[in-house]
């Protein structure tokens, strides 16, 4: 029986009834204090202020009748447990309570001290039963909503979503609400076989196979289940967790693919192979078109020393040129088997820890490269000494015409054409100082090409553009005026540039000469000069409004030697060739850009 003390409030408005229940309170449980309502108000008064172990209620009160009574005490003190007193007749009430949250009921004409006594202890024990599954059931929601994974109470039979905990509605994009009206096997994807299936898979996650299921948005994932059987309000129900892997089957489809070209590309190597070593350096994977063991199987090679293929003293080389890998440094050198001879290239395979156990080896049969290469060599060594020749032929041809034009051209300054009466011998005369002068500029010219193309090492200097560009318009300012040329010139931006002075002077000059003469009869010339700075390197551009170049006819021979694109008398084709043979000759390069009778752009890159 019941040996600890108990607070029992009774709620009864029949006096004699309630005298024989104390009575028989008092009989059994002699420590406990007994509290008396005769109202549903009183007792609200008296649960408020006293702490209650358990409550035996009358259904039939002054304020309340049935189970709203019941219901009205009930609302004040679901934890604590209600024992229902009735009558013969309010059995089928009495009942109707114990679904709604009562422990027990007494018929007031069948009660006695024992069937009291029993009917508080159980209804006590049962009330702190039931409060416990209270709790394991909240604790129970709280780790299921709380869980990261996305997790569903399903409906056996049918899959019909009871629960889904937050991670699942933010994981789908569904409601709460739409999760209810759905079944698990709507996630699956439309006209996808085996999607959800019968969910007869174990409890296992790694156990079952990977579905693909649809979220809202559309989006399609691959998860993995984990199912676990639950009692669910008093019924077998079925929990789902869901692990979403669809980045983990994406990264080993990746994996794969990226399996499947390396064996694709180590299989194709052009005349040569790939190898893996270890650091025992047997090869543990090779394949290719051609191995550094020529006609051999790379099932033969695999497992065997890869240095044992080599003599001796190739052998020490490449065990050498590999410890560097080893050691984390990627490396590449030659290796002869035979009459052949290979380039490899290898790397360091580095494990999580960084540490290095492989190494990935390509090599290639260079052989016939370096017989090209030889090959090669002999042809430039040829062709150098062509060269040589013919400079030495344009020296000695320009020298030894130097010396009879010089004759020829101090007779031709001692013919006094006037004093000649003859037509004809003054017409040939006059013809023989024009050839003989037209030779001498050629004979010059070719002398300054050579000059600049054999000065590779032509010394440089800090110069400045403006004084350089101001000096060249000093010495040509009597055709700047004729033509009434309007200059610009703008040196902000970069105003200094190592060159050679006599070059610069030259390409400016020549530049702003063909400016000139070039220029259209339509419109006065305007000729603007400006540097720039970009991406670390000087550009000079210089522009006119002249005549311009037709770019689709000349843009391959602008500049060539003796290329000349407009009809003037004085024009030779010669200053735009060795323009660009001094820029060059510098390390820079020069680019135009022009259209026909809109004028033209040159820019000039000068190396850093």
């Amino acid at each position: 029986m019941i040996d600890s003390p108990l607070n029992i409030l009774v709620v009864e408005d029949n006096a004699g009834d309630y005298i024989l229940v104390r009575e028989y309170l008092e009989e059994i449980l002699t420590k406990s204090t007994i509290l008396h309502a005769d109202t549903l108000a009183h007792a609200a008064e008296i649960l408020e202020k006293n702490k209650i172990d358990v409550v035996l209620l009358d259904l039939t009160l002054p304020d309340g009748m049935g189970k709203d009574s019941f219901m009205d005490i009930y609302s004040k003190a679901s934890e604590i447990p209600i024992i229902v007193l009735t009558g013969f007749g309010d059995t089928e009430m009495a009942l109707e309570t114990l679904k709604l949250g009562a422990q027990d009921y007494i018929v007031k004409g069948d009660s006695n001290p024992i069937v009291l006594a029993k009917s508080i202890q159980y209804s006590i024990e049962r009330s702190k039963i039931f409060d416990q599954l209270k709790k394991s059931e909240e604790q129970y929601k709280y780790l299921f909503q709380s869980n990261p994974l996305p997790m569903f109470a399903l409906k056996k039979g049918t899959f019909q979503f009871l629960m889904a905990n937050q991670a699942a509605i933010n994981h789908y994009g569904y409601t709460e609400e739409e999760f209810f009206k759905m079944t698990f096997k709507d996630l699956g994807q439309k006209n996808a076989s085996n999607q959800n299936g019968d969910l007869t898979f174990t409890n296992k996650v790694n156990e079952n196979p990977d579905i693909k299921h649809v979220k809202k948005d559309g989006t399609i994932i691959d998860v993995e289940l984990g199912f676990h059987d639950v009692l669910l309000q008093g019924e077998d129900e079925r929990l789902i967790v869901i692990h979403d892997v669809t980045e983990r089957n994406r990264a080993k489809e990746q994996l794969r693919e990226s399996e499947q070209m390396f064996r694709t590309i180590s299989e194709n190597f052009p005349n040569g192979s790939v190898a893996i070593l270890d650091r025992e350096l047997k090869i543990l994977y090779t394949a290719g078109k051609e191995f550094h063991v020529p006609d051999t199987d790379p099932f033969v090679l695999e497992n065997t020393i890869y240095t044992s293929h080599f003599n001796e003293e190739t052998s020490k080389k490449v065990k050498l040129e590999l410890e560097k890998v080893f050691n984390g440094n990627s490396n590449v050198f030659e290796a002869g088997y035979q009459s052949l001879s290979y380039i490899i290239s290898a790397v360091p395979l580095f494990e999580k820890d960084n540490s290095i156990n492989k190494i990935l080896l390509a090599t290639q049969n260079i052989s016939e490269q370096k017989k090209n290469e030889t090959e090669k060599e002999l042809l430039i060594e040829e062709l150098m000494h062509n060269n040589n020749d013919l400079k030495q032929f344009s020296y000695i041809t320009s020298h030894n015409l130097r010396a009879p034009l010089s004759n020829l051209l101090g007779i031709i300054k001692l013919i006094d054409l006037s004093s000649i009466t003859d037509p004809m011998t003054s017409l040939l005369l006059k013809n023989f100082k024009e050839c003989t002068l037209q030779l001498n500029e050629t004979v010059n010219d070719l002398i300054n090409v050579l000059i600049i193309k054999n000065n590779v090492n032509t010394k440089k200097e800090t110069l400045s553009i403006p004084q350089t560009f101001e000096k060249v318009i000093s010495s040509v300012q009597n055709t700047i005026d004729n033509f009434n040329a309007q200059i610009e010139h703008d040196f902000n931006d970069v105003d200094k540039v190592e060159f050679n002075k006599s070059y610069l002077e030259s390409i400016l000059l020549n530049l702003l000469t063909n400016a000139l003469k070039y220029s259209s009869p339509d419109r006065r010339p305007f000729i603007r000069v400006y540097t720039k700075k970009i991406d670390e390197v000087t550009k000079l551009y210089f522009s006119d409004n002249g005549l311009g170049i037709d770019m689709a006819r000349h843009k391959n021979k602008i500049f060539g030697l003796y290329q000349r694109f407009h009809d003037h008398a004085d024009s030779k084709g010669l200053g735009l060739y060795m323009v660009n043979s001094q820029i060059i000759v510098m390390g820079g390069e020069i680019e135009v850009v022009s259209e026909v009778d809109k004028g033209s752009t040159f820019v000039i890159t000068f190396k850093n």
